[in-house]
Order: structure tokens, then sequence, then C-alpha cells
């Protein structure tokens, strides 16, 4: 395809040789000239008129091309526009982008650094809580050394305690199942006493001997201080002890045996015996598959009669803790 400018100096070249061609006027033969000059020059004529008209499309086609030229340029002067922006956008961006990976960087290095500075800090510190752990073991081993050799110790002191506690725990079996008299020189009370003296401190001074059944001449004996019902007295045993037998000695004088005749024994506020008859002693046994545990062994008289004992004996074994008591 030819240049547009190419086009353009042909059709201006082809309207003007057609303007002179068509300016030209042709006369029509006459009779003296020849047929053939005149077909030539109207051939000629119509040719030029056919260049114009090809002229004419080559201008019309010229001018859009030319249209089209321009709408180029300006597309190209948009890309270009466009292209400038972009490569602004581009320089922003890369700006942008060296700015923030510089600033990441210093970034990085400062937190490189205090990250340094932190595990330089722990390291420190696990150097220091090394030495405690190594420094809190020693004493742990040393504390444990003295712990084992006052355990030593303890079981040693453990076994002789154990070894004294077997003896003592049989001394005291030996000593708790020895029946013995537990009433002798013991603290008693009575609730009427005599005006002349014979108090309950007499029925526990472990006389009961005599060598004449007169009153006069017996061995000294209690005697309440009338023959109102209800007369009692009462002997401390001083603690808890298992009470095995009671043992009563009546006076020797005829008179007054018959007496203690309903007299009831109670170990504390259990009840033991009654006298059912005039006897010189009475001897209340109590049954060694039912086990009696007291602190005082009282003699009650419920009948209006006076009463008067020359000895009350208590045999049994203890004392005992409550804890310990067993049948």
């Amino acid at each position: 395809m030819r240049p547009p400018s190419t086009l353009i100096f042909l059709a201006s070249l082809a309207l003007f040789g057609v303007e002179v061609v068509t300016s030209l006027e042709v006369e029509e033969p006459g009779p003296s000239k020849e047929a053939g000059l005149w077909n030539s020059c109207h051939g000629v004529r119509e040719e030029a008129y056919a260049i114009r008209n090809e002229g004419y499309s080559a201008v019309n086609k010229a001018d859009e091309i030319r249209e089209q030229a321009y709408r180029a340029k300006d597309e190209a002067l948009e890309i270009k526009e466009e292209a400038l922006e972009i490569k602004e956008s581009v320089l922003e961006g890369r700006l942008a982008l060296e700015t923030t990976l510089v600033e990441t960087l210093a970034l990085m290095k400062t937190q490189t650094t205090v990250n340094n500075l932190y595990i330089q800090e722990m390291r420190a510190t696990l150097s220091a809580l090394a030495a405690s752990v190594e420094s809190l073991e020693s004493k742990a081993e040393e504390r444990a050394t003295k712990l084992d050799n006052k355990i030593e110790e303890l079981q040693d002191k453990v076994t002789e305690s154990v070894a004294v506690a077997g003896k003592v725990g049989k001394r005291q079996e030996v000593w708790m199942s020895e029946i013995r008299l537990i009433s002798h020189f013991k603290l008693t009370e009575q609730n009427n006493r005599h005006a002349q003296g014979y108090d309950s401190d007499i029925v526990v001074d472990g006389q009961f001997l005599f060598a004449t059944t007169t009153s006069g001449n017996m061995r000294p004996y209690s005697h309440s201080g009338s023959s109102s019902a209800g007369n009692k007295l009462v002997v401390k045993l001083g603690g808890i002890f298992r009470v095995h037998k009671i043992k009563l000695w009546n006076t020797r004088d005829a008179c007054c045996m018959s007496r203690l005749i309903g007299l009831h024994v109670y170990a504390d506020g259990r009840l033991i015996g009654t006298v059912i008859q005039t006897l010189y002693t009475y001897d209340f046994i109590v049954a060694e598959e039912d086990a009696v545990y007291a602190e005082t062994v009282t003699v009650k008289q419920p009948l209006a009669t006076a009463l008067h004992l020359i000895e009350v004996q208590v045999w049994g074994n203890g004392p005992f803790d409550r804890d310990d008591i067993f049948a």
C-alpha cells in the first residue's frame, strides 16, 4: 500500500489533469473532419472523468486515513500518558518498596539486637539459676545427710524405746494382773458421823484382828451417828480399778452383828451384792467373765438401823485409763 501522502499527490495530479482536459472544448466533428479524431478525444475525456472520480475517491480515502492517523496518534499519546503514569506508579511503588525494605531491615536489625540482648540476659539468668540450683542441691544433700543421721538416731531410740516399752509392758502386765488390796489407807467419807468418833477412816486402816468379842476391847470400828435409814459409807479408790472382791468385816458384839442384814454393796453405781444373813465376814466376789471397773466402793443400809463395820477391804488391780478399760 502506498503512503497517504503519495496517494494525495497522485489524486491532486489526476484532478489537475482532468480539469485541464475537461476544460478543453471539443467541437463535434464537422463534415470536413475525420470521425476518428473526435472519437479519440471523446475517449480521452471519458478517461479523464474516470481519473477525476478516482482522484476524488483517493482524496476521500486519504482523508479517512489521515483521520485514522490522527486517532492513532491520539491513542498513542494516551498510551504514552498511561505508560508514563504506570512508570510513575512503578517508580513510586519501587520507592515505597525500597523504603519499606530499608525500614524492615532496620527493624530486623533492631529486633536482632534486642533478641541478642534478651538472649544474653536469659543466659545470665539461667546461669544464676543453675548456680542457685547447685547451691540448693548441695544444701539439700547436706540436710538429707543430717536427716538420715537423725532418722538413724531416732530409729535407734525407737528400737530402744520399743525394747524398754516391751519390758515395761511385761512388768505392767504382771503388775496389772496381780490382784491386791487396793483400799488400804484410801480416802473415805460417811453421811452420818458419830459424835464420839468411830469415823469411816477406821474401816481402811488394816486393823481387823482382835483378842476379844466385847465392844470395849475390840479393834477400832466405824459406827454411824444414829439408826436412821440410809446410813452410807464410801471408800474412794483414787482411780479406775478393776474390782475382783469386796470383803466386809462385821463386829463381834453379839448384840449388833445382825444390823448388817439388808446392807447393799456398790462398785460406783453397780450393785455387787446384799447382806442377807448374820456372818462374821462377807465376801462379795465379782465373776471373771463379768468385769467391773470402779473408782468408789459404797456400802449403804436402806433400813432404819445403825451401820457399823470393822473393815472394808477391796481387792483388785489397776489403776487404768478410761481408754485402757477392757473386759
